[in-house]
């Protein structure tokens, strides 16, 4: 009686877990009544109780989102696969040459001209949407005019008129979003502008409101230290840069590296659009950076003009760096004997045979370089051939054909007008634009960099470009 009493027991609680946890054996009868004792009840409970505990441990947790995609074994090899591949291109990158890194950058840049021309075959597909736009009324560009006399504390505002006051060396620069670096450059442009000159001169200054008062007081101090009279007008630099937008919206996919503010794009090509801003009674006009620093008189410089050809519209000074050596990579390996990106001497002896343009006389064309440019403006005005090379379809044709994707502005324009129309580009001697920056020295050009950086003669103005230093 005991033992069935126990017996009775166990088979309740065995009953009572079975149901719980869905497990039922087979048959009940098989825990005979005259067969079984307390010790091999609790045996047989023992082993229900294992039964459901590994049913409970082999229950499956909820897994995240991560391992639910990479469910598959093969899956979660691609992926390791992947990271490793990624890893080793890296580190063979990080431990290219700079060269090897541009041959690599200027694959991708093809896809980027071929989007572009896409775009304009749309364009062309759909020339209705242009007509119906109806195009935005341009500003009027209202400059304001003053007089600065040495012996005067004050300046002679004259207004939106010069009043018969006139001056054959009309001189632009820009001075916008002041700092204090921009401050000191423009102190020792005008320093030595003034310094090296007895001319009445015409300074245009296209700047902003933040920066005007210095502009003003910079120019106030050197005419009263060196004693002159000097015809000062000021441009707003919004205003211009709307005026020459539509140039800048043709040239900026190709020769900007980052467009992103609204009005800094169109600065880097306002040497294009200069005809434009300027008034229609100027002719003859130099732009300048203020990076510029002059060791003779500029009335030299506008002597220059004598020397232009009837159809020669600018002049611009060569490149001193092998920056369009590296821009134009692809093309030179397609012709290895263009001329194109060469230094103007050449280097050990070098000979440009088979070069297409013979006016360069066995010297190199290494680009120009836009830190001093010369304007006919008149001409720039009345010329239809050079306005129809600003439209997109000829800037697109020239970009492709040399495989050129530039970051310098209106100087990679005028590098590549200058190779393919020669004739538009008076050559301006390097000694008028002396520039001193050596970047490309220290960036995978050392054994080429001084056949470019050479120019020889007596150093007329100083270029002190990528913030180096001026000689005394």
């Amino acid at each position: 009686m005991h033992c069935l009493s126990h017996f009775e027991m166990a088979k309740y609680s065995f009953k009572t877990i079975s149901q719980k946890h869905k497990t039922f054996p087979a048959d009940l009868n098989m825990y005979g009544i005259g067969m079984k004792c307390k010790s091999q009840l609790m045996e047989d409970q023992e082993n229900v109780t294992l039964i459901i505990n590994r049913r409970n441990s082999i229950r499956q947790k909820p897994k995240g989102w991560t391992w639910t995609l990479l469910r598959c074994r093969w899956q979660k090899k691609l992926v390791l696969l992947l990271i490793f591949i990624c890893m080793c291109v890296l580190i063979v990158f990080a431990n290219t040459h700079l060269l090897v890194r541009g041959n690599i950058l200027s694959a991708f840049l093809s896809s980027r001209l071929n989007k572009l021309s896409q775009a304009e075959k749309q364009e062309a597909r759909y020339p209705a949407d242009v007509q119906l736009t109806t195009a935005p009324v341009p500003p009027v560009l209202k400059p304001t005019h003053y007089l600065l006399n040495y012996s005067s504390s004050t300046h002679l505002e004259l207004g939106d008129q010069l009043n018969g006051l006139a001056s054959d060396y009309n001189i632009f620069v820009i001075y916008t979003r002041e700092n204090y670096h921009l401050n000191l450059k423009f102190d020792l442009f005008a320093h030595s502008l003034l310094k090296h000159t007895s001319a009445q001169l015409h300074l245009h200054v296209i700047t902003d409101r933040e920066s005007q008062a210095s502009v003003l007081e910079i120019l106030q101090r050197q005419i009263r230290r060196f004693r002159r009279t000097v015809i000062y007008t000021i441009y707003d630099v919004k205003i211009c840069s709307s005026i020459i937008q539509d140039i800048a919206a043709k040239l900026s996919p190709y020769f900007s590296s980052a467009p992103n503010s609204y009005y800094s794009d169109s600065l880097f090509f306002l040497s294009l659009g200069l005809h434009r801003i300027a008034d229609r009674s100027l002719n003859r006009a130099i732009l300048l950076d203020c990076d510029i620093v002059f060791r003779s008189d500029v009335r030299l410089l506008f002597n220059e003009f004598d020397n232009f050809l009837p159809h020669q519209l600018y002049g611009l000074a060569p490149e001193l760096t092998p920056v369009y050596r590296h821009i134009l990579y692809r093309y030179r390996v397609r012709y290895p004997k263009t001329s194109f990106g060469n230094p103007y001497y050449p280097m050990n002896n070098e000979l440009m045979g088979g070069s297409q343009h013979s006016h360069l006389h066995g010297h190199g064309y290494p680009g120009l370089n836009s830190g001093v440019v010369l304007l006919l403006l008149n001409r720039i005005r009345n010329s239809k051939s050079y306005l129809e090379k600003l439209t997109h379809s000829e800037v697109h044709a020239l970009v492709a054909k040399y495989s050129f994707k530039g970051h310098l502005g209106d100087q990679d324009f005028f590098t590549l007008l200058g190779y393919e129309y020669p004739n538009l580009i008076y050559r301006l001697d390097c000694i008028w634009n002396r520039q001193l920056c050596t970047w490309w020295k220290d960036h995978g050009y050392s054994d080429i960099f001084d056949a470019y950086f050479r120019c020889e003669g007596n150093i007329k103005m100083y270029h002190g470009n990528c913030n180096t230093r001026i000689p005394e």
